[in-house]
Formats: structure tokens, C-alpha cells, sequence
């Protein structure tokens, strides 16, 4: 079996006194999608904060891609390939969408960058259909497109997204999980989602169980009881 992607050992991180994750050990491999479930508090924006670099860890260390980042700046991780997509501040609210997504390529070169932004505008027609809309204008489901779109955009080898089902009707949520789930399967992106809905059964390829700032367990999907995994770490059953 290759080894993880993306791997974290004796991942520590605070707010001033309280410990939010200890010790965590976590990994994902190439072209998986991994979700992290667990109730309010668990710790589980603070991990994708950490793993992106825009949380502080006391201590630990993370391996992406054969290198370890843990001391990296945001920027030279995302250089690299790791993508935070947050629950907010997640897009330039007073930019059009196709600015939006113009500033995402930055970093790629011209026909690469015009194939990224096709790649989004396929995926997601409405943001064609909305290119030249400023951002902070779309609907909540549409601006949560739009965050996705931005990580698509920026070539991230690993996208990290904090609960991209907050706020949606049930109806937007199947479809941007169904989104997700064609992501992986045509860009070969490996996707790692914090969750509390229940509809992360049906995409995660494993599961980690978070709780009060511990690993609880990890198991692949298909092995896992979905009553059990909805009443310990699921708040949302729409």
C-alpha cells in the first residue's frame, strides 16, 4: 500500500489554556475522500486549520507530500498544493465571480489557468451563468459553489472544506456532495470534509471520529453501523 498523502502525527493546538486537539494522529491517502465527523467542539475546524497552517499547534508534525510543513506559512503549503476552504471568508465578496476565480489561477500559467476555470464553470454551470454577478450577491448555496470553485481553481492536491452543508437546504446539500464526489472521480482531487450532516456517508470513502480533541475512530464507510456514527457524531439528519 503507498503511503498517505497527507499524514499528521501528535497534532497538539490551544486557545490560551484549553487544549482543542491532543495529540491527534490522522492521515489520508491519494484520492480518497475523508470525512471528519464529530459534534460541536470537537475540534474539527481547528484540525483543518492546523493542517492548512492558519492555526498555531503547540506541537506535532505533518508530512504532505514527503515534506514536512508543520512550521511552513499558509501560502508556502498552499504552494505546495494544500487548500483550506473555511465556512466563511471563503470567497471576495465585492469581486465578480469570474474575478473570483481569476485571482484562484494566480499561480498557474495562462493555459492552465484557462482550463481550471473551464473545469469549475463545468462542474458548477451556475457560476457561468453568474459570472459577472458580484460575489457577496449569489444565494448561500451559490457562494458555497463558488468556495468550492475557488479550491478547484487554485490545482489544490488536497482541498480541506469545514462543513460545506452549514446553512444549505437538504436538496443543495445532495448536490454539492454529489459535486464532490465527481471532483474526485475527474480531477483525481483528494478531498478532505469536516461534517455534522449525515449525507457524508454517502460520499466519504473513511471516516475519522472526532471528539473533545481525540480521535475516536477510523474506519472506512462501508464497515460502519450509520445509526451508531449518526447518534455519537452527527447533528444533522436532513
Amino acid at each position: 500500500m503507498s503511503e498517505p498523502i497527507l499524514e499528521v502525527s501528535g497534532l497538539t493546538a490551544c486557545y490560551g489554556m484549553i487544549s482543542a486537539l491532543k495529540g491527534i494522529g490522522f492521515y489520508v491517502n491519494d484520492n480518497e475522500i475523508v470525512g471528519i465527523v464529530g459534534p460541536n467542539g470537537a475540534g474539527k475546524t481547528t484540525l483543518l486549520e492546523s493542517i492548512a497552517g492558519s492555526m498555531h499547534i503547540k506541537e506535532g508534525q505533518i508530512n504532505f507530500l514527503g515534506h514536512q510543513i508543520e512550521r511552513w506559512p499558509v501560502l508556502k503549503r498552499r504552494q505546495l498544493g494544500l487548500m483550506l476552504v473555511p465556512q466563511e471568508g471563503n470567497i471576495f465578496p465585492l469581486m465578480s465571480v469570474k474575478k473570483n476565480l481569476e485571482v484562484s489561477v494566480i499561480l498557474s500559467n495562462r493555459a492552465k489557468k484557462e482550463e481550471l476555470i473551464d473545469r469549475v464553470y463545468k462542474l458548477f454551470p451556475v457560476l457561468w451563468e453568474k459570472r459577472r454577478q458580484i460575489a457577496n450577491t449569489l444565494s448561500g448555496g451559490q457562494q458555497k459553489m463558488l468556495a468550492v470553485g475557488i479550491g478547484i481553481a487554485s490545482n489544490a492536491k488536497v482541498m480541506l472544506i469545514d462543513e460545506p452543508s452549514i446553512g444549505l437546504a437538504p436538496k443543495l446539500v445532495t448536490k454539492l456532495f454529489e459535486t464532490l464526489k465527481k471532483i474526485k472521480e475527474d480531477t483525481r482531487t483528494t478531498i478532505v470534509l469536516s461534517e455534522q450532516n449525515i449525507k457524508v456517508l454517502n460520499i466519504a470513502d473513511r471516516l475519522f471520529g472526532l471528539e473533545a480533541g481525540e480521535i475516536r475512530f477510523d474506519e472506512k464507510t462501508e464497515n460502519l453501523s450509520r445509526d451508531v456514527v449518526k447518534d455519537l457524531y452527527l447533528g444533522s439528519i436532513s
